[in-house]
C-alpha cells in the first residue's frame, strides 16, 4: 500500500501524516481544543498538497490507546467517518508500538503519561510487545539492569535521565509500523479503542481518598 493516511490525538497533540507514494506530508502541532474539526481542516490540505482525494487512499490508520480518553475517541471518530465515507479499510494501531520505534533496537519499556500520577507502559522485545500494556505508578514498573524507556512521562524519571528517551505518538510512526508488517494490524469494521483503564475518571471523593493513601 502505497497511500496513506494516519492519525493520533491520544495526547495534547494533533499528529497526521499522508503518504503518497514516496511523498510523506506531515502535520504535528500541539491543540488545546478542537482537535476533531482541525484534523478534518489539515487532512484536507495535507490531500490537496499531495494532488489526490480521499477516495485515492489505500487505508487509514489512527493511534488507537492508550491515551487521553477524549482524544482517542476523536482520533476513532474521524478515522472511521472517513473511512466508511470513502469506503476504505481502517487500521488501529497502538501508541505504544509508536513509541517503541524510538527505543534502542526497539527493546526497552514504551511509557505514556496517564496522569493521576501513572503511566502507560509496556514492555518490548525486538520490536513485539512482550506481557501487555498496563498502567503503573512509575515504581512499580519492574525497571532491569539496561533498562530503555522511552515516551512522554520522563518527569516521572528524572532520577535516571540518561536511561529515558523524550518522544511522542507520532502519526509517521504508524505509517512505518504499517508498512513493515500490514498482518500485525488487521482491518477492523469498527474503531476499537485500547482504553487499559477500566474507569476513565475519578470522583471528588475518590481523588481525595487516593491522596490520603
Amino acid at each position: 500500500m502505497t497511500r496513506l493516511l494516519a492519525l493520533d490525538c491520544s495526547n495534547y497533540n494533533l499528529s497526521v501524516a499522508l503518504l503518497d507514494q514516496q511523498q510523506l506530508l506531515q502535520y504535528h502541532q500541539t491543540v488545546k481544543q478542537g482537535h476533531s474539526d482541525l484534523a478534518l481542516n489539515v487532512i484536507a490540505d495535507l490531500l490537496q498538497q499531495a494532488g489526490i482525494q480521499l477516495t485515492d487512499l489505500d487505508a487509514i490508520l489512527f493511534g488507537k490507546g492508550p491515551g487521553a480518553f477524549t482524544g482517542l475517541r476523536i482520533a476513532a471518530g474521524v478515522a472511521s467517518g472517513l473511512a466508511t465515507a470513502a469506503n476504505l479499510p481502517l487500521h488501529g494501531i497502538p501508541t505504544l508500538d509508536a513509541i517503541a520505534l524510538n527505543l534502542p533496537a526497539e527493546t526497552g519499556i514504551a511509557v505514556l503519561d496517564a496522569r493521576m500520577s501513572e503511566v502507560y507502559a509496556c514492555r518490548y522485545l525486538d520490536g513485539k510487545a512482550i506481557g501487555g500494556t498496563g498502567v503503573y505508578k512509575p515504581e512499580q514498573l519492574s525497571l532491569q539492569a539496561g533498562d530503555v524507556l522511552a515516551g512522554d512521562a520522563a518527569n516521572y524519571f528524572s532520577e535516571q535521565p540518561q536511561r529515558f528517551i523524550a518522544c511522542e505518538p507520532r502519526a509517521e510512526h504508524y505509517i512505518q509500523l504499517f508498512q513493515r508488517q500490514p498482518q500485525r494490524y488487521p482491518a477492523s469494521a469498527t474503531a476499537e479503542l485500547l482504553y487499559v483503564r477500566d474507569k476513565v475518571a475519578l470522583t471528588a471523593a475518590e481523588q481525595r481518598d487516593k491522596q490520603r493513601g
